[in-house]
């Protein structure tokens, strides 16, 4: 997905997805535009740090197995970022065990949506995010 010839609807919800994998992409962009959101997706933790710069999300979704920049990486980088700090972040992942949910909360995430998901689990924890504002001074709270 290329984020630079996106159309962007200012009416909708922007969700950002970031996976390495074109396939998760295309599956994401598919339910999130059946659910009225806007959706943009990135192959790379690097490639969503240029596009925060240019498209504020309502939500990010963030894969963790990435080459190059592994998504808790991409995730401290994003949360210190001042502009994105009321913006939730959720791990989309294969990746489950306790250590990895430790990670995630230290990164700065909010959430674990754990793979293989239901198109309806994931517009349900899209709907929680996108109607809220996160505090990430507090990020393990808002685990819910």
């Amino acid at each position: 997905m290329n984020p630079v010839n996106a159309q962007i609807d200012n009416k909708r919800k922007v969700v950002i997805g970031v996976d390495d994998v074109p396939e998760n992409l295309t599956f994401l962009k598919m339910v999130l535009l059946v659910g009225g959101y806007t959706f943009i997706g990135c192959a790379s933790g690097a490639e969503c740090l240029t596009l925060v710069r240019r498209v504020m999300p309502k939500l990010i979704l963030l894969d963790i197995q990435m080459p190059d920049m592994d998504g808790f990486e991409a995730c401290r980088k994003l949360r210190t970022m001042p502009e994105l700090n009321s913006v939730p972040i959720a791990f989309l992942t294969a990746c489950k065990t306790p250590e990895d949910v430790r990670a995630g909360i230290a990164a700065g995430g909010n959430d674990f949506i754990v793979k293989p998901f239901t198109r309806e689990h994931l517009l349900e924890r899209v709907r929680h995010w996108t109607s809220r504002r996160v505090d990430t001074k507090s990020a393990a709270s808002a685990w819910t």
